[in-house]
């Protein structure tokens, strides 16, 4: 609320957390202790959420780990009553298919995103040059699955596995936008910590360029990795 209406959107820092929903499902699986709703009040600004077909909704998915919340009753509604409540503030959330029917998936999510009602919390034509006052009260949606064809926020593409990365955005009407990406998470042993810190690093340092602005605009870093099976993200 303290930003100036007219700073770029692609200049703020927002803090998120992997696999945002994910509280159950053992030693290996869980990765939060708290719920998205309480992220939220603590200052979280950035969600990554992985959804499956369960029993007719979607899910709240870690592997094959039901997190016990649905997308449509549970966390969709957390997110747009928080912005109500906070109108300054700016969402991003990321959405991903873990596991189940595509067909069920893409369904079901255009079916929560097609709701009017929601419609106003929903920032569908985002760009590195929209501001931070046409950022406020709305969620900006990352799809890294196919899903509607007039879809809210961005459909994500060239999203690499385990690596760094230029990624692209792609809006609804035909906009692109090119962002940095770390996502280097799997590593041999809890030894190789250094050089997941050097890759975090390094991430914010090609993003904080000038002369790469020509190239992309801002970043995404992820800051959890894992040793699997000998070390979790922990």
């Amino acid at each position: 609320g303290q930003l100036a209406d007219t700073m770029a959107s692609s200049h703020i820092v927002l803090p998120g957390t992997h696999d945002s929903g994910a509280q159950h499902g053992g030693r290996l699986l869980q990765t939060q202790t708290t719920t998205i709703s309480a992220q939220l009040e603590a200052g979280v600004r950035a969600f990554d959420i992985r959804l499956r077909e369960h029993k007719g909704q979607l899910g709240l998915y870690h592997s094959h780990a039901f997190q016990r919340v649905y997308w449509e009753s549970d966390v969709l509604p957390a997110l747009i009553d928080f912005l109500k409540r906070h109108p300054s503030e700016w969402l991003v959330v990321s959405l991903k298919r873990e596991g189940g029917e595509a067909a069920d998936y893409r369904r079901l999510l255009s079916q929560s995103l097609s709701n009017e009602t929601y419609a106003p919390y929903f920032l569908f034509n985002w760009t590195a040059n929209c501001t931070l006052a046409e950022c406020r009260g709305r969620i900006l949606f990352l799809h890294r699955d196919e899903v509607m064809e007039c879809y809210p926020g961005v459909r994500c593409e060239g999203w690499a596995d385990n690596a760094t990365c230029l990624l692209t955005l792609h809006t609804a009407q035909g906009d692109t936008t090119q962002v940095l990406l770390q996502d280097e998470y799997q590593y041999k042993s809890a030894s190789e910590s250094p050089k997941k810190l050097e890759a975090i690093l390094s991430s914010l340092r090609q993003m904080h360029q000038p002369e790469k602005a020509a190239t992309y605009c801002s970043g995404i870093s992820f800051v959890s990795a894992t040793a699997y099976p000998y070390a979790t993200p922990k």
